[in-house]
């Protein structure tokens, strides 16, 4: 098991046009966080395979100012470059020790209401 001062946990948010990365320690308080947007991307662009790129660059920066040497990563939402994150993530010099998807997924949703009878 890593000592827990070199370990973090790395909270991966998707939605549909955006992407949230918040590092943690292991006891939860927050070290660092970015978005898509905040890499100075805007509308389409923030879904672009360059922007994920910039990202995960960040990342290995911030991990290695805080002295991280492993991570925990915890995924929510849908998204469409969520593959494409992962790809980065895997090509990046960040070790991972638990990837953990925690995407809720619904069981047949609400009940439709009613036709309206005029």
């Amino acid at each position: 098991m890593p000592n827990q001062t070199h370990t973090g946990i790395l909270f991966l948010s998707f939605s549909l046009n955006n992407i949230h990365f918040l590092l943690t320690d292991c006891t939860g308080r927050i070290k660092s966080w970015t978005t898509a947007r905040k890499s100075r991307s805007k509308g389409a662009k923030k879904s672009l395979p360059l922007s994920s790129f910039e990202l995960v660059n960040f990342l290995e920066k911030k991990t290695k100012d805080l002295n991280y040497i492993f991570l925990h990563v915890r995924i929510k939402g849908w998204g469409p470059n969520k593959k494409n994150v992962f790809k980065f993530l895997k090509q990046s010099r960040l070790k991972f020790i638990s990837v953990i998807d925690n995407t809720t997924c619904p069981h047949n949703g609400c009940r439709i209401p009613r036709k309206r009878k005029l």
